[in-house]
């Protein structure tokens, strides 16, 4: 049994159901915590009632840990929802009985093949890191840390429980997205990690955790429904950064990294991924409407003119040819 856990509101809301349903079609053995951070998105995800799921309300998670309710007073909402990842993974260790190892997803991962490719590199491991991997011309984003806090692993070693509290600790103190020496969010205090505990594996494996800055000059071959990046078997890709601009038009979010949308990366990674989530949008649109009408999107473009902001970024990704068009 894999046991994972993640967390997102509404706004992710299809997104946290494709990792799910990427879960469901390659890891049939495995159950996944999803901390619901709004309650439309509990709402919505309780009438769904997902197989090899748990779901556990923010009210839930604030209430068994004091120091992170009152954490959410001094910042703002992504800030807080990244100090919620070491308490999330504390809690599912100290409350549901079996989970011997447990890793935390960003739910905008999904996975394209069974992971127990990837699963000797941890195996006797007590905390699981992916290293960013960023190519040299990317080395500046090294300031936001070696690592990417979006594929965290640990056990339920004693060694595993004291990198937890050590990483709750210090998101608890401070988590903000501001560009620090030693710190930047929750994820560049995983810097760290390695020279501060025993048993840390850093993933070698270029399928895990894949990604829009580490998959610039890779060799990625698609053929069916099969993805190879270097050879071996794409596990997991995050798909960090892309959004819809306007109607069916998405940014990939490759723009930013300088990657190219190859023909394998757009029709053996992105397009599956847009036709997962069309579905599962077609899926909550069956929802009762009170359950719909709960689920607008609760974030919008902060700053200037909407359509100016989208207008832009159309224009950089038309140039760039990182544009795609979902079904």
């Amino acid at each position: 049994m894999r046991y994972y856990c993640t967390l997102f509101d509404r706004n992710y809301l299809s997104r946290g159901l494709a990792l799910h349903g990427s879960l469901v079609r390659h890891c049939s053995d495995f159950r996944l915590f999803i901390l619901c951070l709004d309650s439309p998105t509990f709402n919505a995800l309780s009438a769904l009632a997902l197989p090899h799921v748990e779901l556990i309300p923010i009210k839930t998670l604030e209430d068994w840990d004091r120091e992170l309710q009152a954490a959410r007073s001094n910042r703002n909402a992504p800030e807080f929802y990244f100090t919620c990842k070491p308490v999330l993974l504390r809690y599912v260790l100290a409350n549901f009985d079996g989970v011997d190892r447990i890793t935390y997803l960003d739910s905008d991962l999904y996975f394209f093949s069974d992971p127990a490719a990837a699963d000797q590199e941890v195996a006797d491991s007590a905390v699981v890191l992916t290293p960013h991997r960023f190519p040299s011309r990317l080395a500046y984003m090294k300031r936001s840390g070696e690592f990417n806090a979006g594929w965290v692993g640990v056990s339920s070693s004693a060694e595993g429980h004291r990198f937890l509290e050590w990483w709750r600790a210090r998101c608890i103190e401070w988590c903000r997205i501001v560009f620090e020496e030693t710190r930047f969010g929750d994820q560049k205090y995983l810097d760290q990690v390695p020279g501060l505990f025993r048993n840390v594996v850093s993933i070698s494996h270029p399928g895990v955790n894949a990604a829009p800055w580490n998959i610039d000059g890779l060799r990625i071959d698609a053929s069916g429904t099969r993805v190879d990046i270097e050879g071996r078997p794409l596990i997991a890709f995050h798909f960090h950064g892309m959004k819809r601009v306007v109607l069916r038009l998405y940014d990939s979010g490759l723009y930013t990294y300088g990657a190219k949308l190859t023909s394998a990366v757009r029709n053996g990674i992105y397009r599956p991924y847009l036709q997962e989530l069309s579905r599962h949008e077609t899926q909550l649109s069956s929802l009762p409407e009170r359950i719909r009408l709960s689920l607008s999107p609760a974030l919008t473009l902060q700053g200037g003119n909407r359509w100016g902001n989208r207008l832009k970024v159309l224009a950089h990704i038309i140039a760039s040819g990182t544009a795609l068009v979902g079904p």
